[in-house]
């Protein structure tokens, strides 16, 4: 399936085949970055039909999860992110001082994997979200971009407030019955946060950005300035947000919207990368090579071999260190993790790059 997926081509001459309104066109879009979402519930139904048949006990059947996901698409994903800033000599040369940060991450990373391990996992899952929402975010403002509509700022704040609440109405009440464990750890709730009443107050804040979002969506549909992509994308992400706490294997239901995303990712740097390309933004002869074909089996090759080295990393400090299991692959694939977080932010603060 992944090669499959990994041979998806584009036009050669990508920038003349690009349709208004839409990152590169519908039959792209909505197969690779909004109707993907159907990814979300296959771990959930890969480990429950492992559990059912008997073939698993629970925790194989979620670590099964785990690497497959790791290795076959969340691992290529956050490679990928190389491509535009450590094989760019442009970026290096522009921002040398965020560049030579980023690097202070993994050393952050292995003192509180080794130190403090349920603070770094909580820290991990709670950019995460944030992290994955905000691809979402950049999803939307690229299509803004595309769509060549004007909107105010009020209609942006409403589509930012929505992408970002619908995850924790539900998601701070399984928080606060300590529900939620992520890598082996249950993520804390300290007590002297429950008078606030979060859930109640996230239920009500994602409640008000619904109804605004609805009734704004609907005056721009009527005013024929919505932007159909963006409103589908959006409002599939607030289905999936809301609902996908409700389950109880929340591990695994997680790695559910990480496939999602990380399937997103791989196609929008392949996308970026070829309009950069066809744009003489590249000087890399490397990248060249990648990316100057009309399928992504060497780009995606090539970011798989890199996830494979990540995995004999694992395997070697599990057996050279003290530390657990869990403890061994969160400290190795953290700092690289991290590091893709770091920079994807960087990234999604810049919707025109793809107009």
């Amino acid at each position: 399936m992944i090669l499959a997926m990994a041979a998806y081509a584009a036009a050669p001459s990508l920038i003349s085949h690009r349709r208004q309104g839409w990152i590169y066109k519908p039959s792209w879009d909505l197969p690779l970055l909004i109707f993907s979402a159907v990814l979300v519930p296959l771990p959930f139904l890969v480990a429950w039909a492992a559990q059912i048949s008997g073939l698993m006990k629970p925790q194989q059947s979620i670590d099964l999860i785990n690497i497959t996901v790791a290795a076959l698409i969340g691992g290529p994903h956050l490679f990928s992110t190389i491509t535009y800033t450590f094989l760019d000599g442009r970026f290096r040369a522009r921002f040398p001082w965020y560049s030579k940060l980023a690097f202070l991450l993994p050393v952050g990373v292995v003192y509180l994997g080794v130190k403090q391990y349920t603070l770094l996992i909580t820290f991990f899952f709670t950019w995460a979200s944030l992290h994955v929402l905000h691809q979402i975010i950049y999803l939307t403002d690229c299509y803004r971009e595309r769509s060549g509509v004007t909107e105010r700022p009020w209609s942006r704040i409403l589509d930012y407030g929505l992408i970002l609440t619908g995850l924790y109405p539900v998601g701070l009440y399984k928080l606060s019955l300590r529900q939620f464990n992520v890598g082996g750890v249950v993520l804390p709730y300290p007590d002297w946060v429950r008078p606030l009443h979060l859930p109640v107050v996230a239920g009500v804040v994602f409640a008000a950005f619904l109804a605004g979002w609805i009734a704004k969506t609907v005056a721009e549909f009527r005013a024929g300035r919505a932007s159909t992509p963006k409103v589908l994308l959006i409002g599939i992400t607030t289905v999936v947000s809301f609902c996908l706490p409700l389950g109880s294997n929340l591990d695994v239901l997680f790695q559910g919207y990480n496939t999602w995303h990380s399937f997103q990712y791989l196609f929008l740097l392949w996308l970026l990368n070829r309009l950069r390309d066809e744009r003489g933004e590249i000087d890399n002869p490397f990248m060249h090579k990648l990316i100057r074909r009309n399928t992504m089996v060497p780009y995606y090759l090539c970011f798989l071999a890199a996830t494979g080295i990540l995995v004999l990393l694992t395997m070697l400090v599990r057996a050279l260190t003290p530390l657990a299991a869990d403890q061994s692959y969160f400290v190795v694939v953290l700092s690289v993790l991290l590091m893709h977080y770091y920079f994807d932010h960087f990234l999604f603060s810049q919707p025109e790059l793809m107009k």
